[in-house]
């Protein structure tokens, strides 16, 4: 294991954003290439950064691992990075194991388990099936048991975005029980994200090429699902955080042609918003945009409450911002 660190200086950016009667602001910028998202074990946050357009020419680059106090003015980053070379995208904490999937060739095609001890990583796992071919994002459910958005194509994430035109993309969703791993979904026009509501038996999927949640059912638990509805989104989504048993945050891109651009060139026309979405009883829904972002911080990717802070970490672009406001944190993962 390799433990560092390192005190980083946050530079202000002031731009507004009013929620819930309260006024934030960014309060800082951190220069880590590519945060393709965030887990959270309240107060502490994990990122895997990533400088995906640089190992495109350099194949000895690799991600690392960062934890750090998300609540504190001047976080101090520790770098507990797990030997080996990864290529690290989704990241997913369910104490006291933090998840994530990599693949060798900057595809995601395995799932790797970590038992988190409060310093470092340890008693890895790893989980490999015919069926992963580009794992879009993850959520365990205990030790052994998951489920997988899974990209049935056999490329690149960049690419498939940059793509989107051809509408033949389709993903899949997949329940693991230690080896053993069933498709419960299909067809679904890009899954980038999956949320769970253990109570209501749901689960959510951003769908990023319909503007829209993808709402299933559970029959039988997570081994048969049913589609029951769809929630629409005033963009394109990528990464859902849970914020409440009602509530959970996107980050949504208005126009997929930008979101694509930035992705594949690095573009900086990108624009996102942070949207919440709140399950009102009965089968409806209501969406708001709770912030709307402004030049040069294209292709966020998702945003997660931690103390009085947001941070909103992108998938292609070198940075991790933070807003500040009020004390609004994460719900544990159900």
């Amino acid at each position: 294991m390799r433990l560092s660190g390192v005190r980083v200086v946050l530079a202000a950016v002031q731009v507004a954003l009013s929620v819930r009667a309260q006024t934030w602001e960014w309060d800082s910028t951190l220069a880590l290439p590519g945060c393709e998202n965030l887990a959270v074990a309240y107060p502490y946050l994990f990122a895997f950064s990533y400088n995906r357009a640089l190992a495109r020419s350099d194949t000895s680059v690799q991600g690392v691992l960062y934890y750090w106090n998300g609540t504190q003015e001047v976080p101090f980053l520790k770098d507990i990075t797990p030997p080996g070379r990864w290529h690290p995208f989704e990241l997913a904490y369910r104490a006291p194991y933090l998840w994530f999937s990599h693949g060798a060739k900057d595809i995601p095609t395995e799932v790797w388990r970590f038992r988190w001890n409060g310093a470092s990583l340890e008693a890895p796992q790893r989980w490999v099936h015919p069926g992963f071919v580009s794992l879009q994002a993850i959520w365990p459910l205990d030790s052994v048991r998951f489920m997988v958005a899974n990209d049935r194509s056999h490329r690149a994430r960049w690419r498939l975005v940059a793509g989107f035109l051809v509408r033949r993309v389709r993903s899949n969703l997949m329940y693991c029980e230690g080896d053993t791993c069933i498709k419960v979904a299909d067809g679904i026009p890009y899954a980038s994200s999956l949320a769970y509501f253990p109570e209501e038996g749901e689960w959510w999927v951003s769908v990023a090429f319909r503007k829209a949640i993808w709402v299933y059912q559970e029959v039988e638990g997570p081994r048969r699902l049913v589609f029951t509805r769809r929630i629409r989104l005033p963009g394109h989504p990528d990464n859902l955080a849970v914020i409440s048993p009602n509530r959970v945050w996107v980050v949504c891109h208005p126009s997929m042609t930008r979101w694509a651009r930035s992705l594949a060139f690095g573009s900086e026309a990108d624009r996102w918003m942070i949207v919440e979405v709140t399950r009102e009883g009965a089968g409806t829904y209501t969406t708001r945009i709770l912030y709307r972002s402004k030049a040069g911080y294209p292709t966020a990717s998702v945003a997660r409450p931690v103390g009085p802070y947001i941070y909103v970490g992108s998938y292609a672009a070198p940075y991790l911002l933070r807003l500040k406001g009020g004390d609004t944190q994460i719900a544990p993962a159900p």
